[in-house]
């Protein structure tokens, strides 16, 4: 029986994605590094230290802290001005809301939960919000979403994870929990894998649906 629904942050129910790959872009095109498109695919779900590494690491330069702090803050200023929720998702939170618990486990800082919810009114949703900052290890480590089940004091098994990146995917699926992927920065048959179910928007789903991934059905 599902008990409680865990969303991701990045992409899933917050527009930021295609923020956070746009200044990436152009931050590191003034420094003479173009990204190609699968590169900045394999960094969607990263936090900013292992994206940045990653980047300065596949052509040779060295990981300077600097860097990372320059290219988040330019992020964080653009984000605080541009970033916008995903369709549909206020009305699933407040059907969600009303019957099951709702948490947030994401890869960013919780100085970014804070901005975004601020701006897009998510507090009042959610009963949990862990970020990176409340666990060692970060997606695809399973850390996050396990952390989450023994705050709610439910079984993973009793979890639906909301996720838009393979990444978190791969985090949810690691903690035993059922997965519903959003199709947002990768496509369908990307996230096909990791996936029990896919939505290209969240009019595709409903509570019904959701509580229908534990093989149980709504009253």
């Amino acid at each position: 029986m599902i008990k409680a629904v865990i969303f991701d942050m990045d992409g899933t129910i917050a527009d930021s994605e295609k923020i956070a790959q746009k200044v990436t872009r152009e931050f590191f095109k003034k420094r003479g590094i173009v990204l190609t498109r699968e590169e900045e695919k394999i960094m969607f779900g990263l936090n900013w230290k292992d994206l940045v590494k990653e980047i300065l690491n596949s052509r040779g330069h060295e990981y300077k802290q600097s860097i990372k702090n320059t290219l988040k803050e330019r992020y964080v200023r653009t984000m605080r001005k541009e970033v916008k929720a995903l369709p549909g998702v206020y009305e699933l939170l407040e059907e969600i809301s009303k019957n099951l618990k709702i948490g947030l486990a994401t890869n960013s800082r919780h100085r970014e939960v804070d901005i975004i919810f601020d701006k897009l009114g998510f507090h009042e949703y959610f009963h949990l919000k862990l970020a990176r900052d409340h666990v060692k290890k970060g997606k695809p480590d399973p850390e996050i979403y396990l952390k989450a089940a023994e705050i709610f004091k439910v079984k993973p098994s009793e979890c639906v994870v909301f996720e838009d990146s393979i990444i978190g995917l791969k985090a949810a699926k690691l903690a035993g929990m059922k997965t519903v992927a959003i199709v947002n920065t990768y496509t369908r048959e990307e996230l096909e894998p990791e996936a029990d179910l896919i939505i290209e928007c969240y009019k595709d789903i409903n509570l019904d649906k959701i509580i229908a991934l534990g093989g149980e059905e709504t009253k």
